[in-house]
């Protein structure tokens, strides 16, 4: 059959491909999405790690069965596939044969169309997921403080958010989030007091890892259960490593290319490290046995002796990458290279964010 095209008018990358990714997924067909431009700059529009081994548009982190994100339509399969692409550029596909259907945005709800006749309405909850109803009243809230700005959660990279609602669902839990921007964190971290646990998120903006350093720093001595992300894991490693004498100033790389002192440095062959690969980890919980990656630092084989001496263990890894840590001293202290959230479904959520939770559930705050 020809492909068929959905026609996104979704201003933002956390809406983009949601409608086409959730209809795909329906019907059984590949998806393929025309690359989108945005009018404003959004730091972390194109950070969902394809399997393919490169990275698509945030919003198309909920596909099953993605293909590719190309540039041109010449790229674009000429059948039996869904392909999104944004509205304002139909006129690039006007030649290509294939049914047309919109979805459109409003401030909570996606609508998707064919002509006058809806095919499908979702509505936002709390966490950014967009569904045909709402969850039910949960029977129990836990405060949990998510490192960043909340429009960059909500409009830009949304994975994050919506794997804390998926783990939250499945406990009969309320998240009650906390954005915490780490440019405005006061200096005594007075916000972490009334905090049950602490996720430290990916992301490719080097402006917030001094902040998640000192958060990550505060939680190893408070034993404030946290999960690191990615960027988030490189984060806690830092502040490990800087409980040792003489290592106060270790940094990444990536932040502070000419310091004296580097927690994480680049690929010695340059490597942009992307992709869907294999996992493994007996200290981890719960049984992972894939992750998404998309890193070009990884954390100094040379500072091994000082991560061993903060008590902070090596729970994963890939020949000399160090893949997750964890201080098994404290309740819940783990941090992974990879981006499990993109994992994460309603209905299955990743497992390292159930024992999070479950972990923020028995933390006195």
């Amino acid at each position: 059959m020809s492909p068929l095209f959905i026609l996104d008018d979704s201003s933002v990358p956390a809406r983009y491909g949601i409608t086409a990714s959730l209809w795909a997924n329906q019907l059984g067909l590949p998806l393929w999405s025309l690359r989108p431009d945005f009018d404003r700059d959004f730091h972390d529009s194109h950070q969902h790690v394809a399997r393919a081994g490169y990275c698509v548009t945030s919003g198309l982190y909920r596909s099953d069965t993605l293909q590719q994100e190309v540039t041109e339509p010449g790229q674009l399969p000429t059948q039996d596939a869904v392909i999104v692409l944004m509205a304002a550029q139909a006129q690039r596909i006007a030649m290509l044969s294939g049914q047309r259907l919109l979805s459109t945005a409003s401030r909570d709800t996606l609508t998707l169309r064919d002509g006058e006749q809806t095919l499908m309405q979702l509505y936002a909850d709390g966490y950014g997921r967009w569904a045909a109803s709402l969850p039910q009243n949960a029977s129990a809230t836990v405060r949990i403080g998510l490192i960043g700005r909340e429009t960059d959660h909500r409009q830009v990279y949304p994975a994050t958010l919506a794997a804390l609602g998926d783990a939250a669902s499945a406990l009969n839990l309320h998240a009650d989030v906390h954005f915490l921007p780490p440019a405005s964190l006061s200096a005594g971290l007075d916000e972490l007091k009334t905090l049950h646990g602490v996720i430290l998120p990916g992301g490719a903006s080097m402006a917030v890892v001094a902040g998640q350093i000192r958060v990550a720093e505060a939680t190893f001595r408070h034993t404030l259960p946290t999960l690191g992300l990615c960027l988030g894991m490189q984060s806690m490693a830092t502040a490990a490593v800087r409980q040792n004498e003489g290592f106060g100033q270790a940094i990444p790389a990536e932040v502070a290319p000419d310091a004296p002192l580097h927690s994480f440095v680049a690929f010695e062959d340059g490597r942009h490290r992307c992709g869907v690969l294999p996992f493994t980890s007996s200290a981890l919980p719960g049984a992972i046995n894939e992750m998404h990656y998309n890193h070009r630092y990884r954390f100094n084989p040379q500072l091994i002796p000082q991560l061993a001496a903060s008590g902070v263990k090596i729970s994963a890894h890939t020949g000399d990458i160090v893949e997750g840590i964890s201080q098994p001293a404290l309740p819940f202290w783990h941090g992974v290279q990879g981006h499990p959230e993109l994992l994460s479904r309603p209905g299955a959520p990743h497992p390292l964010f159930i024992a999070f939770l479950q972990a923020a559930l028995t933390s006195p705050a």
